[in-house]
């Protein structure tokens, strides 16, 4: 991965992440969503973010399943739209 989608991944990861923080306190905002998007994004820029992530799943193996069943839909969400993408082409 190139330095400049690293530092892409991190600035879009730390801004979910803010959202996330944000949402946590109001309403609106679906808190928890956005700081998993968050994590996503910043675990794809940074090794220590996602060793970190992985020791997160090991230690709390009830939430780690959960994470990893919206990061597995997130990641076939993204195959449809790529799919859909090429089919016009």
């Amino acid at each position: 991965m190139g330095k400049l989608a690293r530092i892409k991944w991190l600035i879009v990861g730390g801004a979910f992440v803010l959202l996330g923080i944000v949402g946590l306190f109001l309403p609106i905002l679906q808190g928890i969503l956005f700081i998993v998007i968050g994590i996503m994004c910043l675990s794809k820029g940074s090794a220590t973010v996602r060793a970190q992530k992985m020791g997160f799943k090991k230690r709390f193996p009830r939430i780690g399943s959960k994470l990893a069943f919206l990061e597995n839909k997130a990641r076939n969400w993204r195959e449809k739209r790529r799919a859909k993408k090429e089919a016009k082409k």
